[in-house]
């Protein structure tokens, strides 16, 4: 490792001079950093600027402290930074989250036709029985947005698509709560709409799966309205 410069502050260059020691030596999942000690020789730094440092790897799902071991490389995922920025970004604002929803839309429908062509029946299985479920919820007067994202997590499963999947999981993950009162009044005919896509599927019709994409998206939500009304 270089020693860090006194240009910029220390933690952030620590940062990166960690990062720089995991990709140059190859560090897999599970294998862990050196110790506190050597870290602290190697950079020239104090023990709170190294912890400060590997705090903010920790924040970003680079690392985590195992005790009794130390600290250990975590499995690279975007889910966690993706998740995060949208987090720190939303500051509840209902603006910045229906600018939001516009992005799923835009990947959605942009990727539409690729996961038709890839799609197995395994995955429309699994969204006829997603499609179900969002039906008997909505009958017995319950929220369906669990069942709703494991309906749109099949449909572009096959792509194998990790960075596309990471972004949806994160809009997502704020979408989950956002609004539920003010969404609840225009869910019905949303619970059709997802059956027609799931239809569409089924009888391999793209036509029919590209104009139930198509209503699916035309409502309120995803065209930064003040309203949730389903067109």
């Amino acid at each position: 490792m270089t020693q860090i410069s006194k240009n910029e502050k220390l933690y952030i260059q620590a940062f990166r001079e960690i990062r720089s020691y995991i990709l140059e030596h190859k560090l897999s999942p599970g294998d862990l950093l050196p110790t506190e000690q050597q870290l602290c020789a190697h950079l020239g730094v104090s023990r709170n600027v190294l912890r400060e440092a590997i705090k903010s790897m920790e924040l970003m799902g680079m690392v985590r402290a195992c005790p009794g071991r130390g600290t250990e490389v975590r499995e690279f995922s975007l889910d966690f930074i993706f998740q995060n920025v949208l987090f720190f970004h939303m500051d509840g604002q209902e603006k910045h989250v229906r600018e939001m929803f516009s992005i799923r839309k835009a990947l959605e429908m942009s990727f539409m036709r690729q996961a038709f062509d890839s799609i197995t029946q395994e995955d429309i299985a699994e969204m006829r029985a997603c499609a179900t479920e969002i039906r008997q919820r909505w009958e017995n007067g319950e929220m369906f947005e669990e069942a709703d994202r494991r309906f749109h997590t099949a449909l572009f499963r096959s792509l194998n698509h990790s960075v596309l999947n990471s972004v949806l999981d994160a809009i997502w993950a704020v979408d989950s709560g956002f609004q539920l009162e003010a969404k609840m009044p225009h869910l019905a005919s949303t619970v059709t709409k997802h059956e027609r896509i799931v239809e569409a599927l089924e009888q391999y019709d793209y036509l029919a799966f590209a104009q139930a994409m198509l209503a699916h998206y035309s409502s309120g939500k995803y065209t930064q309205t003040d309203s949730y009304e389903e067109y």
